[in-house]
């Protein structure tokens, strides 16, 4: 790959828990809404006690439970573990379809100009079938991975909505989904979740280079003794996928 330096806006991707927190069950925090919405209009993640999926979408956070619901959330809300930034897109392209999830993903890739750095991603389409996914609230802390298995999943079938969020290194792996992280949000606000996989007819990419990381760490009991040096990456791969 042949990369030009880049001449970049300064941004920052807000994360209010290291993702190896939540993936080794930690699933609530004392972070609220209103305080990371100080970091940014855009991004995605979970609510205390894993209670729905998170989009936030020009500063509105949406709350996707695993009944299918989708609610606009209170700000005294909180959350283990939310990614968020100020988006202000660099590039914006427009495609015509066909396209499946992994050919979208190549699509994205060609975009990126080095893959040490972190980029937001918007997609906006019309898309022939959405596959999603939404967990149900916790009561007895698990890992996460365990979680997955009693996740619910959705069908969408011709619908237009948003896909948010962003591609994480893989050297990031212990702070934030490395690689594709993305929620899908309907236009209408009444369907969403954790994308799985899609066909997607016409759609555009906004896309935005972020060169900078600012990572909270909780005070929490929990967060505070554990092992966060346990290699989770496998965990985590399964339960995002």
């Amino acid at each position: 790959m042949n990369v030009l330096p880049m001449k970049l806006k300064p941004n920052s991707l807000y994360v209010s828990s290291p993702v190896n927190a939540l993936v080794l069950g930690i699933l609530r925090e004392d972070k609220t809404l209103e305080q990371i919405l100080t970091h940014g209009n855009f991004g995605l993640g979970t609510f205390n006690d894993l209670d729905g999926e998170m989009v936030l979408l020009d500063g509105s956070f949406y709350q996707i439970r695993s009944d299918g619901s989708v609610s606009v959330a209170p700000l005294e809300g909180s959350s283990p573990y939310a990614c968020v930034t100020e988006f202000g897109a660099s590039q914006k392209i427009s495609f015509q379809g066909p396209v499946s999830y992994a050919d979208l993903q190549k699509s994205i890739d060609e975009l990126i100009l080095s893959k040490n750095l972190i980029y937001a991603v918007r997609v906006t389409g019309k898309f022939s079938f959405v596959r999603a996914r939404s967990v149900p609230k916790q009561h007895a802390y698990r890992p996460l991975v365990e979680v997955a298995g009693d996740q619910k999943e959705f069908i969408f079938e011709d619908i237009s909505g948003v896909l948010a969020g962003f591609w994480t290194p893989n050297f990031m792996q212990s702070i934030s989904v490395p690689g594709y992280h993305l929620h899908f949000l309907s236009l209408d606000r009444m369907h969403g979740g954790h994308l799985l996989d899609c066909s997607i007819q016409e759609f555009s990419i906004e896309f935005q280079a972020i060169d900078q990381l600012i990572l909270d760490m909780p005070h929490s009991i929990e967060y505070l003794s554990a092992n966060l040096d346990k290699d989770v990456s496998g965990d985590l791969q399964k339960a995002e996928h």
